[in-house]
């Protein structure tokens, strides 16, 4: 999630995705007895089920293993704190080119993106924050998570904002690049702390994950989380 260190790879990632013949170039002439590491890395980063068929780039953009699948996966970046890996879907790229460029994001579809080992700090007012904001917004132990990017923002208006909430939350409220955290285990301020949380941060703190994507599917059914059964 923490973007602005990523920014001079995700610029590479973004310009070798708009040409994918590009991509088929590097794969053939790239050949390290790091990538079979670099893939488990980039696999662990969503449920077997997303990224065994993913794409899988390192962070010099060379394609380790090509993919039959909507998703495009990335190892663990070795220039960074801590693990993070990710997969993401089309969506995403176009969010992140708009992120890496400062300007407003064009996807129409909604957009999904796995982190399961975690990620870095990162403000969750200030898209790019580099420094602690302070407890109440600077997000720390992020731990495993799904991260949703939605065309229309109107769709996150009553989600709180309280990375503390216990729930799902929206980062970076009121950018263009507001979008929906999901942790995957458990997360939450210690009770000393509650009394200092207004209700209104707290909205739909304990809102399962289905009462968020079923809504917010209506707008796209191209992926697997929105298939139906």
């Amino acid at each position: 999630m923490y973007y602005a260190k990523y920014l001079p790879a995700l610029t590479a990632l973004l310009l070798t995705a708009a040409a994918p013949q590009a991509l088929g170039a590097q794969e053939a002439e790239y050949a390290s007895p790091e990538s079979g590491a670099q893939i488990t890395s980039a696999m662990s980063a969503a449920p077997s089920s997303v990224s065994a068929d993913a794409t899988i780039v390192d962070w010099n953009m060379n394609v380790l293993r090509e993919g039959t699948n909507e998703w495009t996966c990335l190892p663990n970046n070795a220039n960074t704190p801590g693990t993070d890996p990710w997969c993401i879907t089309d969506a995403w790229k176009d969010f992140l080119h708009a992120y890496v460029g400062k300007t407003e994001p064009t996807y129409t579809e909604i957009g999904f993106a796995y982190m399961l080992q975690g990620d870095s700090p990162v403000s969750n007012s200030d898209p790019y924050a580099t420094e602690p904001t302070g407890p109440e917004d600077w997000v720390t132990d992020v731990g495993p998570h799904l991260m949703i990017a939605v065309p229309d923002k109107k769709l996150l208006k009553n989600i709180s904002t309280d990375h503390l909430n216990g729930g799902p939350w929206v980062m970076w409220p009121n950018t263009p690049y507001a979008h929906i955290m999901i942790p995957l285990e458990s997360r939450a301020r210690a009770p000393e702390q509650l009394g200092s949380v207004s209700n209104s941060r707290r909205s739909l703190s304990l809102a399962p994950v289905g009462v968020l994507v079923v809504p917010i599917c209506e707008l796209s059914v191209e992926h697997s989380l929105c298939a139906s059964e």
